[in-house]
């Protein structure tokens, strides 16, 4: 039996925030100003400058820019690393860009807000998080798809909403397209 992608927003999987939705070229905007502004990663490596790339940390963390980069959980023991509500400050550097705003008009607490790009031919190993996380894509193809256990797929649109996946559930995320997929992602603290 074949399973349909998901058109329209199933509750159980899928939720629009409705009456909210941001600029898709001031969204553009911000990461580009990131991406320039983005320091060289404590590694000393080139290669992980653009990686793990969070907006927001935890108090007194030694790389705000990348503190909200790491999974909360160990994938081979379970333990857990920390709580989403410990990432309650937005960085310093970015206050004057379009992603502060976002923050500050979240109808919810967020934890750790990143930006995540999967390369053309990534995909993510089935798994659940903690609680929900909320997407808005920066950049995407037609063929990036969150993947429920289910068979469902979805696609988040360049549509300056925010679409709030129920991670709760068995889910991986693949490119299949030709192109990278940019996400500002947002875990709910509550």
């Amino acid at each position: 039996m074949s399973v349909a992608p998901l058109t329209t927003t199933d509750p159980e999987l899928v939720e629009v925030v409705p009456g909210l939705g941001f600029s898709y070229d001031k969204l553009l905007n911000a990461y580009r100003q990131y991406v320039e502004r983005v320091p060289m990663p404590l590694s000393g490596n080139p290669e992980d400058r653009l990686r793990r790339l969070g907006l927001t940390h935890r108090v007194n963390a030694e790389d705000p820019w990348r503190d909200a980069g790491n999974g909360q959980f160990n994938q081979e023991t379970g333990e857990k690393y920390f709580e989403e509500s410990e990432f309650s400050v937005f960085n310093e550097d970015l206050r004057d860009t379009y992603f502060h705003e976002v923050f500050k008009s979240l109808p919810f607490r967020p934890g750790r807000m990143r930006l995540v790009t999967l390369h053309p031919g990534e995909i993510y190993h089935m798994h659940t998080d903690a609680s929900r996380v909320a997407h808005m894509a920066i950049r995407t193809n037609e063929d990036s798809r969150l993947l429920f256990r289910s068979g469902h797929t979805y696609h988040v649109p360049t549509d300056g909403r925010i679409h709030i996946l129920n991670t709760l559930r068995h889910h991986s995320a693949y490119n299949a397209g030709g192109t990278d997929r940019i996400h500002l992602t947002m875990t709910l603290a509550d």
